[in-house]
């Protein structure tokens, strides 16, 4: 990114849906663009919820729709919107903006009004495949179930979507691609007694679909509970296993030839298909659910046999055998499962992601489930699962999909669309494997300068083509230190931050220079009100926001940030707890922001010690909890700490492990401990800090000069 103002480069921006939206033509400004994502099409409040995950931080924007009747419905990319069908075959567009809009046309899903309406909870649009045909033209095609007197017809129907002016229409003309063979009885999809569910066999119809280029749909067909059926009739006799029909389509993958609808199938014994991805490899990735566990994700290759409703490894529901299984707990005599959760998670969607938002999501699979309201992001390297990391939403997963601008789609069962997008992220600018803010954003950066305008305060204006250099700590905020300023910058900064008050603790060179009372100053994020009431200036920015304080007119060798936390009762009386310390820095010069007046400069340290490469790793790895003036932290400080008894410092009580050691603190024993504290005093409470030994040795020269 060229930009006039090269010095400010340190304080940038990662916000990876901001490049990810501004490739695509036509679209709003990007961050507005992803601001503005909203239920009913309201803008989307500043303040979206976050979720952590392991490589990415994601923003939630939410969509509450009209209640469904019915679990079911899916979702496809239509453009830069998402086409929505319900589980009665409601169809509806969703905006990029948050619009949502429900077209006059349906689904058919009877082949005449009934008297009532169906209840039956598996009576449902199972999913939905677009297919383009032109910039303006699409063919949808949805898997759908069709009452046809007694029988509930499962079936593949079309029709032509058309783009103009923003808007989409639907030729209400449809066309049956599709019905799969046999037709299920009305008392098999209704609600049961005894043995199974009451819920009725159509919770096992599968129906995901494919488009295999232009002219084939692949469609995975559940077997709509016909098995269990036939155990409940036949009272579950190993003796008299269900006979499996090669000429019907249930519990298997068929392609469909759209030319002329001749359907062939592809491969056999599947229970409940719910996902189904192609990789970029050309591997084909079909998710389906087991009875009680056994959950598979299978790699699918022509001809093979899947193994239901012979081989499981679930079981019969109530913690009883599946009897048609030659030994509980295996899956023998089939093909293997590439994966099996157990217990079940009740897999729904599957697509492999090739996000620009998430790259180093790229090639996994991201699985939805419906018991344990998550996805699953799965890794597969050299032919094997390498990983599995859950990310917990607390909602049933129905589908998912990706859109053109990275942001990944949920549909839930309680009527919402949940974007996930990339939230904002400091910027890596090099590879450094220490930094825990951004893993992959050195092409995703954003100057923030060109985000806050130029009606900014004074103080931040000083900051325009200044070089700030790298962050002298890095706590809630990343905290910079410029000539006589203390620079503060978080992204993402939402409403929740600006309630908690912020503190600095400042330790001069000379005591004399500041009084006790005076120590402790800060501001309050809330209304960025100052203490002193001076010397600070802020601003809020889409996304973020920027503080900068002055320092004090003296010598500083230390500056410690924390935090006190604001509560407020039932009653509205205001609590603070802390405070919690944050960041630490130690100056390897001390700071002076202006010469003193009418006195001698104080002495400064040894420029041995000042200068010392041990200076910087101390601030890095150490002075978070250790400080080098006489003041405890979390931890001792470490004034004079070699040549001083292991655990004898006054005011600090020591662990056990620490003062059973009978040592004196030297350079050579203070290095072992730094590089493996858990090793050299086994029970004690410091934490590795992920120094080298080497680094820990520089780090013990500097403590011995700091003497």
């Amino acid at each position: 990114m060229v930009s006039k103002r090269q010095g400010i480069i340190s304080l940038l921006l990662a916000v990876a849906v901001t490049v990810a939206q501004s490739l695509l033509p036509g679209n709003p400004p990007p961050i507005e663009a992803s601001s503005r994502i909203a239920g009913e099409g309201r803008p989307f409040g500043p303040d979206p919820p976050t979720k952590r995950t392991h490589l990415y931080r994601l923003q939630l924007l939410t969509i509450e729709l009209e209640e469904f009747q019915g679990d079911g419905g899916a979702i496809e990319p239509l453009g830069d919107h998402l086409l929505l069908v319900t589980p009665r075959g409601r169809i509806a567009l969703i905006y990029s903006e948050g619009e949502v809009v429900y077209l006059p046309d349906r689904v058919p899903m009877f082949e005449s009004a009934p008297d009532r309406p169906v209840t039956w909870v598996g009576f449902r649009v199972a999913d939905i495949v677009l297919n383009e045909l032109s910039p303006e033209e699409y063919t949808l095609f949805v898997s759908h179930h069709y009452l046809v007197g007694d029988c509930v017809e499962f079936r593949v129907s079309s029709t032509k979507l058309s783009i103009g002016d923003g808007r989409v229409g639907v030729s209400g003309d449809w066309k049956t691609e599709f019905t799969v063979n046999p037709c299920v009885e009305n008392a098999i999809f209704g609600y049961w007694e005894g043995d199974v569910p009451k819920v009725g066999g159509g919770i096992q119809a599968g129906g995901r679909m494919l488009m295999e280029g232009a002219g084939h749909l692949l469609i995975a067909v559940g077997d709509h509970a016909w098995y269990e059926w036939h155990l409940r009739n036949e009272g579950g006799d190993p003796e008299k296993p269900p006979v499996v029909d090669p000429d019907s389509h249930l519990g298997k993958l068929i392609r469909i030839e759209l030319a002329s609808g001749k359907a062939e199938i592809v491969a056999t014994g599947f229970r409940n298909p719910q996902g189904l991805a192609r990789d970029a490899e050309g591997n084909l990735w079909l998710t389906e659910h087991g009875p009680q566990g056994g959950d598979e994700l299978n790699l699918v290759i022509a001809g093979r046999d899947y193994g239901w409703p012979f081989a499981t490894y679930g079981i019969l529901y109530g913690d009883r055998v599946w009897p048609y299984n030659t030994e509980q707990g295996r899956h023998d005599g089939s093909e293997e499962p590439f994966f099996a959760w157990i217990p079940a998670i009740a897999v729904s969607g599957l697509i492999v992601s090739n996000s620009q938002q998430f790259p180093l999501w790229r090639d996994d699979l991201l699985v939805g489930s419906l018991r344990s309201g998550s996805l699953f992001r799965v890794r597969i390297r050299q032919e094997r699962v390498t990983s599995i990391e859950r990310i917990g939403f607390g909602e049933r997963l129905r589908d998912i999909t990706q859109m053109a601008d990275g942001r990944i789609a949920l549909l839930t069962d309680s009527s919402k669309i949940v974007f996930l997008q990339r939230a904002p992220l400091y910027c890596q600018l090099v590879n450094n494997p220490r930094s825990i803010f951004s893993f992959d954003a050195e092409e995703v950066c954003v100057d923030i300068f060109s985000l806050v305008g130029e009606d900014v305060d004074p103080l931040i204006q000083r900051l325009d083509g200044a070089d700030i250099g790298s962050p002298a700590m890095r706590s809630l905020f990343e905290v910079f230190i410029h000539e006589n300023l203390l620079i503060y910058l978080r992204i993402p900064c939402s409403a929740n931050n600006f309630r908690n008050r912020f503190f600095l603790h400042i330790t001069p060179v000379h005591e004399q220079d500041i009084s006790e009372d005076l120590r402790h100053f800060g501001f309050n994020v809330y209304d960025f009100y100052s203490f002193d009431q001076g010397g600070v200036g802020s601003t809020v920015f889409e996304g973020g926001c920027l503080v900068v304080r002055m320092l004090p007119n003296y010598e500083i060798k230390h500056i410690h940030t924390g935090q006190v936390v604001r509560e407020e009762s039932p009653d509205g009386e205001v609590l603070w707890r802390g405070p919690v310390w944050e960041g630490s820095y130690t100056f390897g010069t001390p700071y002076l922001a202006a010469p003193p007046e009418e006195k001698s400069p104080p002495s400064p340290p040894s420029d041995e010690a000042g200068s010392h490469p041990g200076a910087r790793l101390f601030t890095a790895f150490c002075a978070g909890c250790h400080r080098l003036s006489a003041e405890h932290s979390v931890g001792p400080h470490l004034a004079g700490v070699t040549g001083r008894r292991a655990g004898s410092v006054t005011g600090f009580d020591a662990s056990a492990a620490v003062g059973g050691l009978d040592i004196v603190w030297t350079r050579e024993n203070l290095a072992e401990y730094i590089a493996d504290p858990a090793q050299f005093a086994p029970g004690t409470t410091m934490a590795a800090v992920g120094v080298t030994p080497e680094e820990a040795r520089t780090i013990a020269e500097f403590l011995e000069l700091e003497r």
